[in-house]
């Protein structure tokens, strides 16, 4: 059965109010899942255009060059979940965003534990950007974080250890 079958199988299945009472999770069961959920990352493609899971896989495979496997599954409206075999493997990608696929931007969040993955927030992501034509006399890591905060939050500003930002 395909993935994206038994997702919406999954999805028509409701309780009663009656049944409702009786499913509890046992303190294993949230150990496993919270395990899961550390793993990994929800991805948003902003795209009009539908996304081929195929096609994201063998790309970010590609550029991600991850030591483990990642599994990708696909969660409708091009979101979709990476489950990453090395906690290391998924920092490095988390650290080295933003990503970007078919010309299109990938948000990239770590995931909420209860609650429906499409409602999560998918409206900011971080960038790494480089300022040119900045007089001499401004180069200084202050002045970098003031011309940061003008376009918006400041993550961080990697000066030199004298506190200069020459490249």
């Amino acid at each position: 059965m395909e993935s994206e079958e038994l997702i919406r199988r999954c999805r028509a299945i409701k309780l009663s109010d009656e049944e409702k009472g009786r499913v509890s999770f046992k303190s294993k069961m949230k150990d496993k899942g919270e395990k899961i959920v550390a793993g990994c990352l929800i991805d948003k493609v902003i795209n009009t255009r539908g996304v081929s899971i195929e096609g994201l896989k063998m790309g970010m495979q590609r550029v991600w060059k991850t030591t483990k496997e990642v599994k990708i599954e696909s969660l409708g409206d091009n979101i979709f979940i990476f489950k990453f075999g090395s906690e290391a493997d998924k920092r490095s990608i988390v650290v080295g965003g933003s990503w970007h696929f078919d010309r299109a931007l990938i948000v990239l969040i770590e995931p909420i534990r209860i609650g429906d993955v499409k409602k999560q927030d998918f409206s900011h992501t971080s960038f790494w950007v480089q300022i040119h034509d900045v007089p001499i006399m401004c180069m200084i890591k202050e002045m970098a974080t003031a011309l940061g905060e003008a376009i918006g939050k400041v993550e961080e500003v990697e000066p030199d250890a004298g506190g200069e930002c020459f490249r």
